[in-house]
């Protein structure tokens, strides 16, 4: 598997451009939308996170087993990894089992996503939009259609995982910059016409489909194509059965962090005011886009640190992951004095409606970015081994977050301020430093006592 200085080139362009709708779509938003319609596009960018939490953990773990199959893995372990001396070729019925098992889990959770959306997500929506003083039609348009672009997003996820999982990590990144170009096009077009939060909606279901549509015939070439008709597939309930017992407990973990990250702005809707919720919301973005510029170079070599793991050349991986942490610590530098810096004068160059929590509020949040950023990077580099040891301590984690939180909010007066430091507060206990000290150690980044001795 290569992987150069062009996959990271195009990784960063695929960043930019996600930062770009940020920088070019969102200074539209905040001057064409009212602060309770910002608030309600907050809460539907959270909604977002659904697709993350009914993965349940099968996309990494589907994605690295791409990446066994293309590193010449004949067979997939239930735990760990069967080690590889090099590179071997493709074995077909694997993957052919492999794709029709991500086809089958995906088609199922996205039924059920919809079936969710329209029961659940009704009662949501109708709570949310009590004191609603803007258009309540076009407001519930916007959620439903949104709710449906979601369930065709969880249709068709697993694209993204077999092309970042063979290593396509150039044309994956093209892909998503020209599908976002047609959405920073499109929203802004229809923001300018006066259509509301209905364009966001109707710029990104233009982007996802084209994002599908070229995915699709990226990793469906010629002669993969023909090499899977010819295949005799393996049983792909078979291999679900396999990947299910490390994907549940990667599902576990992830869905510890949307708890306690990405649907933070849907719990606080329910106790704060939408006009104050944008304010969060937009902070909120501005954080989210340090930490995914953070871990871009992380991103773009996973797949070959994960081919490194298993051909058992662990010094390459220990190179690799020092790096990434050198690198998303000169990213969140840069990009958390830029806003401090030149944010506030910014917002105020485009009339901004909405605004920046306060600034050590706003600092606090971004330095969490930070250690989300070194606690997402360590727990990868455990899961390249196929092992999940950290589930257990995120899930009690993010029950303790949710309590917490759910008290302060109900019973405080400090709004915002219990959405930022509560959640920080709690990793910080435990997850934040547990596992970073866990690859250090495996690594030999540090040594323990009895090997500094032995080593005397």
């Amino acid at each position: 598997m290569k992987i150069n200085r062009t996959d990271l080139l195009w990784n960063y362009a695929a960043s930019f451009m996600r930062v770009a709708s940020a920088l070019v779509v969102l200074p539209l938003i905040l001057k064409m939308l009212p602060s309770e319609e910002m608030g309600l596009w907050t809460v539907m960018i959270s909604l977002n996170s659904m697709i993350y939490l009914l993965d349940f953990g099968f996309f990494p773990t589907f994605s690295r087993s791409i990446t066994y199959v293309y590193s010449g893995a004949t067979t997939l372990q239930a735990e760990g990894y069967k080690p590889l001396e090099k590179d071997l070729p493709v074995y077909f019925p694997l993957l052919k089992g492999l794709i029709k098992s991500m086809r089958n889990f995906y088609a199922g959770v996205a039924i059920a996503l919809v079936v969710l959306l329209f029961t659940a997500g009704i009662w949501y929506i109708e709570s949310i939009l009590q004191g609603f003083t803007g258009d309540p039609f076009k407001a519930r348009l916007a959620w439903y259609c949104y709710g449906v672009l979601l369930s065709y997003q969880f249709y068709t996820y697993f694209y993204d995982a077999m092309l970042v999982g063979r290593g396509f990590i150039k044309r994956s990144k093209q892909i998503i910059v020209f599908s976002q170009s047609v959405h920073i096009i499109v929203a802004s077009i229809l923001l300018l016409s006066g259509m509301g939060i209905i364009s966001m909606v109707i710029g990104q279901t233009l982007a996802t489909i084209t994002n599908r549509f070229l995915s699709y015939r990226a990793f469906f070439d010629k002669n993969t194509k023909e090499e899977l008709q010819k295949a005799e597939s393996e049983d792909w309930r078979e291999i679900l059965r396999k990947i299910w017992k490390t994907a549940y407990k990667s599902g576990l973990s992830g869905l510890s962090w949307i708890f306690t990250n990405r649907m933070l702005a849907m719990l606080g809707a329910l106790f704060i005011p939408l006009s104050v919720m944008g304010d969060y919301g937009l902070s909120k973005q501005i954080a989210d886009v340090i930490y995914t510029l953070s871990v871009v170079w992380f991103l773009t070599f996973y797949p070959k640190l994960t081919q490194e793991r298993i051909q058992e050349r662990i010094g390459e991986v220990k190179r690799m992951y020092i790096k990434a942490l050198y690198i998303a610590v000169a990213v969140f530098a840069v990009c958390t004095s830029g806003v401090l810096l030149f944010g506030g004068w910014g917002l105020e160059l485009i009339n901004s409606k909405t605004h920046f929590i306060e600034w050590p509020l706003l600092l606090v949040l971004f330095g969490a970015t930070l250690f989300d950023a070194f606690t997402y990077i360590s727990t990868s580099v455990l899961l390249s081994r196929n092992e999940v040891p950290h589930y257990k301590a995120l899930v009690a984690t993010a029950i303790i977050t949710v309590v917490i939180l759910l008290a302060a909010l109900k019973f405080t007066s400090y709004g915002v301020a219990v959405l930022v430091l509560v959640p920080f507060a709690c990793q910080l206990v435990y997850n934040h430093w547990r596992w970073t000290g866990m690859v250090w150690f495996e690594l030999g980044i540090l040594k323990r006592r009895g090997e500094r001795h032995t080593a005397a």
